[in-house]
């Protein structure tokens, strides 16, 4: 069976849980934390999928994943650490990840949510925020959904940003501007020619 269907079916039972309990936001924020922790630390994964590490182990690893706490006793909702034990009961440890951006997908479709990611080349200032509350206001009023905007900051932009929005990309930066006008130049002189 395909893999993606069956992390989609363990991501909609989540999904159907935290419905019932009424903490999704918690959820979706400890998933995003467990996402984060496997995609920094190789070593994870690997110990997830060690059939010599006990299952109460795994648990254990994840829910410190989830939370952040190396204390005694991390406390990781319980929807999520029920989620964890299903999976490993049933074998499907190894598509945790896949489940979990399918859980988040999916919480956030039903909640009409829809996400975003705005490239700066500098750190936000009072521009940016006006920046970000005008481009919210408009995809909201667009789209009819709450965006949810992540600023980030990459330096090799010379200027203007990028916005990706779903599976959209607006490039609005100085380079691509400039690299359109550059095309037009060449096509120009082509003509010329």
């Amino acid at each position: 069976m395909n893999t993606g269907i069956i992390a989609s079916r363990y991501a909609a039972a989540l999904l159907k849980l935290v419905d019932e309990t009424g903490s999704g936001e918690v959820v979706v924020s400890q998933a995003k934390a467990v996402i984060a922790a496997l995609t920094s630390f190789p070593d994870l994964r690997r110990l997830l999928s060690d059939p010599s590490v006990p299952d109460s182990k795994k648990i254990s690893l994840l829910e410190v994943a989830a939370t952040g706490d190396q204390s005694a006793a991390p406390a990781a909702s319980p929807e999520l650490k029920r989620f964890f034990e299903l999976l490993i009961r049933n074998g499907r440890i190894g598509d945790i990840s896949l489940a979990l951006k399918s859980f988040e997908d999916q919480y956030c479709q039903a909640r009409g949510i829809v996400r975003g990611r705005l490239v700066l080349p500098s750190e936000p200032d009072d521009a940016a925020s006006v920046l970000e509350n005008k481009i919210r206001s408009l995809i909201e009023s667009k789209t009819g959904k709450t965006l949810q905007l992540t600023t980030e900051v990459d330096e090799t932009l010379i200027g203007g940003f990028v916005l990706e929005v779903e599976d959209k990309l607006l490039d609005a930066s100085v380079s691509r501007q400039l690299e359109r006008i550059r095309s037009q130049f060449v096509e120009r002189n082509r003509r010329i020619v």
